[in-house]
This record gives C-alpha cells, sequence and structure tokens, in this order.
C-alpha cells in the first residue's frame, strides 16, 4: 500500500519534469522528444569530423551528423556511412516536423546503422572512437525512441 502511496505522490511530479523536458529544442540524435522547429538557438553545427563521448547517447559526438543539439552545417559532407546515417535521419526528423518519436524515422535510421555495421566498411580517418560503441550508442538510444513512439502512437 506505501508503495501504491509514493507511486501516485510520485505521478505528478514526472508529469511536470517530463513536460518541462518535451519543451526543449533537440535536433540531432534526437531520442524522443519533439522540438519546435523555430527553437534552434541552441543547435550546434559542425564542419569537422568529431569522436567523443562514444557510449554516452546524451554527449556522443561522431561525425558531423551523429549526436544530441549536434548536426553538420548545411552543405557539409557526411565523414564516413555511419555519419552519412545520422545525416539522413536528420532530414527525416526534420521533414516530420521534427517528431523525434516518428517510428518510420528512427526505424529507417536503425537499418541504416545495421547495414554500416554488417558492411565492415571504415570509419573516418581520425575517428578515436570505436566504432562498436557508437553503433551500441545510437541503437540503445533509438530504441527507446521507438518504445516511446509506439507509446504515445506516433506513426
Amino acid at each position: 500500500m506505501a508503495s501504491t502511496l509514493n507511486l501516485a505522490a510520485a505521478a505528478p511530479l514526472f508529469i511536470i519534469l517530463f513536460t518541462a523536458f518535451a519543451s526543449l529544442p533537440l535536433h540531432a540524435l534526437n531520442i524522443g522528444l519533439n522540438a519546435h522547429a523555430g527553437l534552434d538557438l541552441f543547435k550546434q553545427c559542425s564542419r569537422t569530423c568529431e569522436s567523443m563521448f562514444c557510449e554516452a547517447p546524451p554527449f556522443l559526438r561522431y561525425g558531423k551528423y551523429c549526436g544530441l543539439l549536434y548536426s553538420g552545417c548545411p552543405g557539409e559532407q557526411p565523414c564516413d556511412r555511419l555519419d552519412a546515417c545520422c545525416m539522413h535521419h536528420d532530414q527525416c526528423i526534420s521533414k516530420m516536423g521534427n517528431d523525434y518519436l516518428s517510428q518510420k524515422c528512427n526505424k529507417e535510421f536503425l537499418n541504416c546503422v545495421e547495414a554500416f555495421k554488417r558492411s565492415g566498411a571504415p570509419s573516418f580517418r581520425g575517428n578515436t572512437c570505436q566504432v562498436e560503441d557508437v553503433v551500441k550508442s545510437i541503437n540503445n538510444a533509438m530504441r527507446a525512441a521507438i518504445v516511446a513512439g509506439k507509446v504515445f502512437g506516433k506513426p
């Protein structure tokens, strides 16, 4: 009984926190929150191939396009085929009105990442991440977004 009361007391706090975080502008790894199309003041764009925080999805920086609040600058070419998957995901999410719970975009992204993994294609020159770690981070984040999308009935 006590645990039921604790859960009931925590529900309003969860709703408040979820609402606050759902209004944040998120633009790249796209792990399941909506962003207003005009709110990109904090979005970083990259002109250099980076590889940092390889095992931490919230902080991941891989190539120019893989990472939360991180994307390539307009016209920038991806650093490798994995980065190209991230670029295409960014474009898909943008076409879907920045709906990061889009089942279509997230499933296509997972398929692209899996095809890259199976291909054995090289990562970009200067990469310091283990590609397997980056793939695992992306897979974990996208699977969570897909589950959330199903819960909220997203196409």
